[in-house]
């Protein structure tokens, strides 16, 4: 009878720790997902960002932004090389944080756009 007890005992707790185990530690910590910056496309990789996040305010039809314009590569071309475009995606003091009342852009989308902007804002 102790025997018996002592086999049911041991297979028992074996289960509960065999439960809590992983071999594959990617499946308990999985990768973070890389920023790429390398080889950044105005065409597909800013104006993706910028569709996404300031379009409905910046765009030709859009009243909300002002005079401030980013829907096309002339247009966003101004505020980058006055600096404004950095200061209001980082939320800087001296600009307006920009999305206006949302949070700050992802910190791979901010590094993109300085990534592209330090690669020559290409209108490629």
């Amino acid at each position: 009878m102790k025997t018996k007890f002592l086999i049911i005992a041991a297979v028992a707790i074996s289960l509960a720790f065999a439960g809590c185990y992983y071999d594959k530690s990617e499946l308990v910590y999985p990768a973070q997902t890389a920023c790429d910056t390398a080889n950044l496309k105005y065409s597909t990789d800013i104006t993706g960002i910028l569709a996404t996040n300031c379009y409905a305010c910046h765009s030709g039809s859009a009243q909300a932004g002002g005079s401030v314009k980013l829907d096309s590569y002339t247009a966003l071309t101004t505020v980058v090389n006055n600096g404004k475009l950095v200061l209001a995606i980082t939320h800087s003091p001296g600009a307006s944080a920009m999305p206006k009342n949302m949070p700050k852009l992802s910190d791979c989308d901010i590094n993109r756009i300085k990534a592209w902007i330090n690669q020559g804002a290409q209108n490629n």
